[in-house]
Parts: C-alpha cells; structure tokens; sequence
C-alpha cells in the first residue's frame, strides 16, 4: 500500500469532516446546509469514498476519489456526470463500485493529482437507466439533464469547496473545479454551464417531446442560476445540443442565431465522434456559440461513433489525452 502523501497526512486516517450541502429551491435558491459535519469513513486501502449530498429532499451519492502519491498541498477538482447508463457496475449502488469507464477515468485522475467527484443523479431518485419512461416527458423532467443535473453539479462544487485538512486549509482549489460528462451528463455539463445573465427579459422555458410542447405547468424549470464563483470550465463527450427545445430554435435551424439562447459563462471542450448520431446539432451549436466569441475548442474523433470513449481503440486514447491536457491549461494543473 502506497504511504499518503505529505499533505494528506493532516487527514483523519479513517475518517474526515466535511460539510455536506444541499440545493435550495426556496425563495432565496441558496445553498444550505444539509448534515451538520457528518463523519465520513474513507477505507485505508483507498482513501476513496462515498457522500451524499441532498438535493431537493434526494439523497445524492457522490464517489469521492483522493489521488494518492502526490506531495500536494492543494488539489485541482473535476466532477463527472454519467451517461444515460449510470454510474455504478451492474446498476447496482449497493456495491459501491463503479462501472469501468468510470474507474478508467478515476485512475487518470488518481494518475494526475486530480480529486474526482464521480455524481450519481439516478439511483437517489429512484431511476437506474434513463430509459422507457424516464427518456420522454414528463418523467424525465425527475433527472433532466437541463434543471435538474446541474443541481447535482453545483451541490458537489460547494461540498468540494469545503473540504478541509485539519489545519483549516482547503483540500480542493476553489477556482480550479471542472466538469466532465458523457452523453447526457455530457448536456448536464454543458446545462450547468449556461449563462443565466444572458436569458432574455420575456423568456419562457419549455421543451417539446414527440410533437408535444410542455411548460412550468408541466414541470418544466428554469436552469440553475449562475453561482459568483463556478466551475472553470467542463468537457463535453457526445452528448446532445438540442435539449427539447428548451434553449428555443434548433443551433442547425435557420433561426439558430436569433433564436437559439445558448451561451456557457465557462470554455467547453467539445469531444464528438464523427459518426455519433447526437453529433450534427452538437457541431452546428459549435460553429454558432464560436462565432458568438465564446471559449470554445472542438476536437472530432473519426471512425468511431456515440459512446466510444467506452471503447477500448486509438481514438479513445487519444481523446483522453486530449481532455487531460485541456484540464491541465484550464486547471492550473503543473506538469
């Protein structure tokens, strides 16, 4: 078993204190405290472990991963939103393990002296896979990826913030958290990330599913306010743009420009497969958000399709590189 590093030593060895924080939709939508300094039980082996975070009266796990073998004082951050298949090996949370692609990724980061925040946004809501019924209206407003993750995302940001070492410094740099997501974590990402002091004065949310339009009535949210301090930017694996509608006009329409209200307050890096069937609407919101000035980077992955950083080929590898040496600029991360 490796030693802990020098700065994680001022850790409990089994156990840390942090505080665990919810989402407020009450009038002032502020951040609250949800348990007050919950003992959280890491194992030795690992210094892994699991939180939760209550958000809107759910519980939220988090798979929380501390790199090990780095002499730190401080570290950088991302948290992952999964993809429509979960989180957890066998759909299973009970086992507290994650699916492969997941402990891929904690392994690169673990690699790399980043703390992953691998968020569960299904099983604590009672879904397992966004299918049948929760991949349509109006059940899937219970886990939608443009109002509902992005809760899960920013809850994670402020638990982040307030880890602690024993000595009172914080264990993750405040401004130096990102976000990764694939699929639809991928449009929580790029939901999480929207701009909200750019939404018109007379704007209605809504969103069409088969035909059919939906509203507040319906379920239908505004996205999560723009916190003072978020997330200094997120990567985006082959997930979709489109979001039912609910950002108005098609990017691939012809009144993408005017219509279509889409804007990150944070940079993107887009990751797209050439032949992934979300890819069009995700390239046209590209080459529409890059002529509007924003920090925006594209990189196409040909011969491969929806899903492949799943896959064990050149262009996943390649990719990943790709996404690590893009936190490693947007993170301060030194080489």
């Amino acid at each position: 078993m490796k030693m802990l590093p020098k700065s994680l030593s001022k850790l409990h060895l089994l156990s840390v204190i942090i505080c665990i924080c919810c989402w407020s939709c009450g009038q002032d939508d502020s951040f609250l405290s949800a348990l007050e300094s919950p003992e959280v039980v890491l194992q030795q082996s690992t210094i892994d472990t699991i939180v939760y975070a209550k958000v809107d009266n759910y519980q939220i796990p988090i798979y929380l991963s501390i790199p090990k073998g780095c002499d730190h004082q401080n570290y950088p951050a991302v948290v992952v939103m999964h993809g429509s298949d979960g989180m957890w090996i066998n759909h299973d949370p009970a086992s507290g393990k994650m699916s492969g692609q997941n402990n891929e990724w904690r392994e690169l980061f673990d690699q790399n002296c980043i703390i992953g925040a691998f968020v569960d946004s299904y099983s604590g809501r009672g879904v397992s896979t966004r299918t049948g019924k929760w991949a349509t209206a109006p059940d899937n407003f219970k886990i939608s990826s443009q109002f509902i993750r992005p809760k899960d995302a920013y809850a994670m940001l402020e638990v982040l913030k307030k880890l602690k070492l024993s000595d009172g410094s914080n264990l993750v740099r405040p401004k130096d958290v990102g976000l990764l997501g694939f699929s639809d974590g991928a449009s929580a990402v790029a939901s999480t990330l929207y701009d909200t002091d750019s939404t018109p004065n007379d704007w209605e949310w809504t969103q069409s599913f088969d035909g059919k339009e939906y509203n507040s009535s319906s379920g239908v949210l505004p996205p999560v306010e723009k916190p003072k301090s978020g997330f200094a930017g997120g990567v985006f694996y082959y997930g979709g743009s489109g979001g039912y509608n609910y950002w108005g006009a098609s990017p691939c329409g012809d009144y993408a420009q005017e219509g279509n209200i889409y804007q990150p307050y944070a940079p993107i890096l887009y990751q797209i497969p050439e032949d992934g069937y979300l890819s069009a609407n995700t390239l046209c919101l590209f080459e529409l958000l890059k002529d509007r000035g924003a920090s925006v980077e594209l990189n196409i992955y040909e011969g491969v399709g929806h899903g492949f950083d799943f896959d064990d080929n050149n262009q996943s590898s390649i990719a990943r590189m790709n996404a690590l040496k893009w936190f490693k600029n947007t993170l301060n991360i030194n080489e």
